[in-house]
Order: structure tokens, then C-alpha cells, then sequence
């Protein structure tokens, strides 16, 4: 007899939390934000991305207090003693990974313990706002470290967009303020060559708003 099996992909993705639903495990890492957004896991979330992940629409994170929201921080890394990654073709004009008002999480890709993470949005265009990591609406207090970030948004340089973008704060008078990007490997996806690796363009009307 012979038997088969596969790995369920539901288990690429693991979120443990100090409150709500403690230990779930979902596909993807958008499935994961969404079920934050949804208040389905609350206090503090830890993140593990035990496996690849193939993301067909933007994860996007809202702020805590935006609708059911509600979380104090959150830690997203690698796991399984693996390189991992989450990677799109995300539609043009969209980011792969998008903090819409997010505080305190922090992106680890460690590269240590043969843990390593890649992000990586796959869609090679012109089209403003296409990028792999999006700020956006107040997003403050944020850490994206030891990642490799890929992309290939290749506008003009006056552009909105990039591997990493900042963009503008339409929800709070605060701007996207004290995040860190650190260690990282920014560069392109495949053969498409980015012409910004981090770029910022925010509100402008006070200089509370601005990106700081």
C-alpha cells in the first residue's frame, strides 16, 4: 500500500496572540492581517511565516482601533529554520504589504539559525503607487530589519512608489513618523530593475503631517 500526503497550506502562516483566538494558522500573510483587522486575535500577536507564502491582493494592516482592531504590538519572522518569503504579482499601482495606520509591528527576517525573508512584490510597472511595502494614514513605530525587499516599480523618479514607499497621512494630523528600515537588501525582482529603493512623498499641509 501506498500512502501520500501533502502539507496543508493553510500552515504557512502562524499567529499566536495574548488575547481573542490564541494560536491559528492561515495561508497567506494577507489571510493573517485580515483576520487582526477582524479582531479574531488580540493584545500582543507574534507572526511565524513557516512557509512560502503567495499573496494575490495587498496584506493590509489597519491601525488598532480601526474598526475591530485592537492589538498593542506585532512581531512577523521566519521560522522553521528556512529562508522564507511572500511574494505577489500584486495588480499595478498596489503595494504587496501595506501598514494603513499600523503601529509598533516590527518585520524581522533575522538571516540567523538559517531563518531568512524575503518580500517581494513581482509586478514590473509604471503605474504610481506600485511597491512592496506601503505607509500610509499614520502608520508610526515601525520596524522593517534584516528583510530582503524586492521589486520593480520603474516610473520616473518623480513617481509615487518603490520597494518602499511612505506615502501620505489622510487619518491622523501625525504623518508616518519614527519607523525604521535597518539592515536590509533592497533590490529588484528577477530582472526588473526598481529606479527607487525607498521613496517618500507625504502630506505637506502642516508640518505635524509630514512623514518624520
Amino acid at each position: 500500500t501506498v500512502f501520500s500526503y501533502t502539507v496543508a497550506a493553510s500552515t504557512n502562516v502562524e499567529v499566536t496572540a495574548s488575547g481573542g483566538t490564541v494560536l491559528a494558522n492561515y495561508a497567506t500573510l494577507k489571510a493573517a492581517f485580515d483576520a487582526v483587522n477582524a479582531g479574531t486575535h488580540t493584545g500582543s500577536i507574534n507572526i511565524k511565516i513557516y512557509g512560502n507564502t503567495t499573496e494575490t491582493a495587498t496584506a493590509s494592516l489597519n491601525a488598532s482601533g480601526t474598526g475591530s482592531a485592537s492589538y498593542t504590538a506585532i512581531s512577523v519572522q521566519p521560522a522553521g529554520g528556512a529562508a522564507r518569503s511572500v511574494t505577489g504579482a500584486i495588480v499595478a499601482g498596489s503595494p504587496l504589504i501595506e501598514f494603513k495606520g499600523a503601529d509598533n509591528v516590527t518585520i524581522d527576517g533575522l538571516n540567523s539559525g538559517s531563518n531568512a525573508l524575503t518580500l517581494e512584490n513581482t509586478t514590473a510597472s509604471v503605474t504610481s503607487g506600485t511597491s512592496t511595502i506601503k505607509f500610509i494614514d499614520g502608520a508610526t513605530s515601525n520596524t522593517v530589519t534584516r528583510c530582503s525587499v524586492k521589486g520593480g516599480f520603474s516610473a520616473a523618479v518623480t513617481t509615487n512608489g518603490g520597494n518602499i514607499f511612505f506615502s501620505t497621512d489622510g487619518s491622523t494630523a501625525n504623518g508616518n513618523d519614527n519607523n525604521t528600515i535597518s539592515s536590509c537588501d533592497i533590490g529588484p525582482s528577477g530582472a526588473n530593475l526598481p529606479t527607487k529603493g525607498i521613496y517618500m512623498n507625504g502630506s505637506t499641509t502642516t508640518t505635524a503631517i509630514n512623514n518624520s
